[in-house]
């Protein structure tokens, strides 16, 4: 069956259209290396992720007939969420093996057809190397070539747009890459698949502007240390680490789906480093616990952080949640206080 009906071409087209003028009035983007995008399918655009605002860069100026894959795993904010519906946006449900979206990608790329995905698999802040698997995964499956694209001066792009100061955004579309090959040995396919997708992220890396270059940079060098205080300090904070806790709220496109998608009552964390009674800590607590153990965002933690870090974020929010109601009876008030650590600048790549 054709990738695109009548109705889906026309809404494209506008879409398009709308999202170029939208570049146009509300940011200074500078485009270079179009004469990439003319590649013949099957092919995949892949680029980096700091920003909403990448999805809308690829709308504008990717070819009219390229098939996106979005989000699928919560539910998105107005305008997005009209728009991939209007776009015809595959969903993929992340943090776990979405077989049913795979096969839709797959089924595109077997048409000579055009996929444009972000291989970090999200926003979220994390170093150039956090990568997902997909893109490298498809283009081994289907045997297509891969077109990358370096996108700079996305980060935090809308609150700039919001105060009418047009961000400076550069695109820079790179030399299209060879279908990516691995083993057929199924036990190092994987491990292939990853170092693959790594080296993609590097000739992506390699097209970005000096300071995009250096916010990933910053992202690598990155720790964190969580703490929390109680007034008066009768109460003994729970033994257990807090950091991943604080890496969680630190990022702010990390943490945001939680308190503006979700609507979670996380006050003491949106406004951390200032006192709150210890009732309303534990509602902020128990509500992060209650959406990480069902629904939505139960894979959110694994698929971001890790296992490892997951896990301590959930040990975190229950050690939290188990003094709260002995600090409330004393009357106590709690601060939860993240630090960011940022070791001293080296070249990393």
């Amino acid at each position: 069956m054709p990738l695109f009906d009548t109705h889906t071409k026309s809404v494209r087209w506008l879409l398009r259209l709308l999202g170029q003028v939208f570049l146009r009035v509300m940011t200074r983007t500078k485009v270079t290396g179009r004469k990439h995008l003319k590649i013949r399918g099957p092919v995949i655009y892949a680029g980096n992720h700091t920003s909403t605002l990448d999805a809308l860069l690829f709308i504008a100026l990717l070819p009219a007939e390229t098939t996106f894959v979005g989000p699928g795993d919560f539910k998105l904010m107005w305008p997005a969420n009209w728009v991939i519906k209007l776009a015809g946006v595959i969903p993929m449900k992340r943090g776990s093996v979405d077989r049913e979206g795979l096969r839709h990608l797959r089924d595109v790329l077997a048409q000579q057809g055009r996929l444009a995905m972000f291989p970090e698999g999200g926003t979220w802040e994390k170093p150039i190397n956090d990568v997902k698997p997909g893109a490298a995964y498809l283009s081994h499956a289907a045997e297509a070539w891969i077109v990358p694209v370096g996108i700079g001066g996305t980060y935090q792009a809308w609150q700039k747009i919001a105060r009418f100061r047009r961000p400076k955004v550069q695109v820079t579309i790179g030399q299209p890459l060879a279908p990516i090959m691995v083993s057929k040995d199924r036990k190092r396919r994987q491990h292939e698949l990853e170092v693959a997708s790594i080296d993609l992220m590097r000739h992506i890396y390699d097209l970005l502007p000096p300071d995009t270059r250096a916010y990933y940079d910053r992202m690598a060098r990155l720790t964190f240390r969580g703490a929390l205080t109680f007034r008066p300090d009768t109460v003994t904070p729970p033994d257990v680490s807090l950091d991943a806790l604080a890496e969680l709220i630190s990022k702010p496109n990390l943490f945001s789906p939680l308190h503006r998608n979700a609507r979670l009552p996380l006050v003491p964390f949106v406004n951390h480093s200032r006192f709150y009674p210890a009732a309303t800590m534990k509602v902020a607590v128990t509500a992060l616990f209650d959406a990480f153990a069902a629904g939505d965002y139960s894979e959110y933690l694994e698929y971001r952080l890790g296992n490892v870090k997951a896990a301590k974020v959930r040990a975190a929010l229950e050690a939290i949640s188990a003094v709260m109601d002995g600090a409330a009876a004393a009357g106590a008030q709690v601060c939860f206080t993240p630090t960011v650590i940022e070791a001293p600048s080296d070249a990393l790549y």
